[in-house]
């Protein structure tokens, strides 16, 4: 009988038994992200900057990162326009990509922030997602690295969305070969948004949602069930790649954390791995006091 870990890991790694499982370049992540409970977002700028001057974490920082309890990381790259065409902005992320992979973390990483519908990305926003994927993909391992087009979609609904999806995945795939890849519902990765739609022809990818809804043990229960329910009837597992709490406690500590008392252990229970939102220079969702690598006292449950 599977021990009590095991026990929390078998939805997710159904799923991951699929026939993409047996591909030589994808097992070893998807046999990773089958025994990940807890991760966090590193938000935006803060892997590589603060003060708007460059810096590097570093890798005694990644260790204590990992100490702290987490076993996974979430970062994506800012949008092309703030960033410009070149490599250094992806060159500072790859440090600390690299960091965290020594340390022995599985990496989320996402080419881009956001895409709207009613917003569509120019052809220098395609380039710079081609050229990043590319430089990625060269520059990490396909076992400890998962390579997404987004941070979040923002579209109508899943008729509009589907066509944009397979086109993003098909410009990932094609420029990251041997990358499992990751992708979300089309209303800003909801849950509502991912179990409306089919998984992508492409057998080498994963789904991701974000949570921000909060509530109470019967409502948790409700809509993570529900996502649980869609990973196994497709066999696509599934990641909660961002997790807060209720709108409205993104300052209110206690109030976050009791929303986090709520959802983990759900969470847990259903092989659901979550990734908290977020290490961050601002106020909201503030995981950390500072620059520290711990979490504040007292905001996640024991255990």
């Amino acid at each position: 009988m599977p021990g009590r870990r095991g026990l929390l890991a078998l939805p997710l790694a159904g799923a991951l038994a699929g026939p993409a499982a047996a591909a030589p370049d994808v097992a070893p992540i998807r046999r990773r992200l089958a025994g990940l409970r807890l991760g966090a977002n590193l938000e935006r700028w803060y892997p590589i900057s603060r003060d708007n001057q460059p810096r590097r974490l570093g890798a005694g920082w990644w260790r204590d990162f990992r100490a702290a309890g987490f076993d996974h990381v979430r970062m994506f790259l800012p949008e092309v326009a703030k960033t410009g065409s070149g490599t250094e902005i992806p060159g500072l992320f790859l440090d600390a990509v690299q960091d965290a992979v020594g340390a022995g973390l599985p990496v989320l990483l996402g080419m881009a922030d956001f895409f709207h519908q009613n917003e569509p990305w120019g052809e220098r926003d395609w380039a710079a997602l081609r050229e990043r994927a590319r430089f990625f993909a060269g520059r990490t391992d396909p076992g400890m690295v998962v390579l997404a087009a987004l941070n979040e979609p923002v579209f109508d609904d899943a008729a509009s969305w589907l066509p944009m999806r397979d086109r993003l995945l098909g410009e990932m795939r094609r420029a990251a070969p041997r990358h499992l890849l990751m992708w979300g519902g089309h209303e800003w990765c909801s849950w509502r948004s991912l179990i409306q739609l089919r998984p992508p022809a492409d057998p080498a990818t994963v789904a991701e949602m974000h949570d921000y809804v909060g509530g109470d043990t019967t409502a948790v229960e409700e809509r993570f069930g529900a996502v649980a329910a869609w990973r196994d009837r497709h066999r696509m597992p599934v990641l909660v790649s961002e997790l807060g709490g209720a709108v409205g406690h993104e300052t209110d500590r206690a109030a976050w954390a009791a929303d986090l008392a709520q959802s983990l252990p759900v969470l847990r229970r259903l092989g659901l791995p979550a990734t908290l939102w977020s290490y961050s220079h601002g106020s909201w969702w503030r995981i950390q006091e500072d620059d520290r690598p711990s979490p504040r006292p007292g905001l996640l449950p024991r255990g």
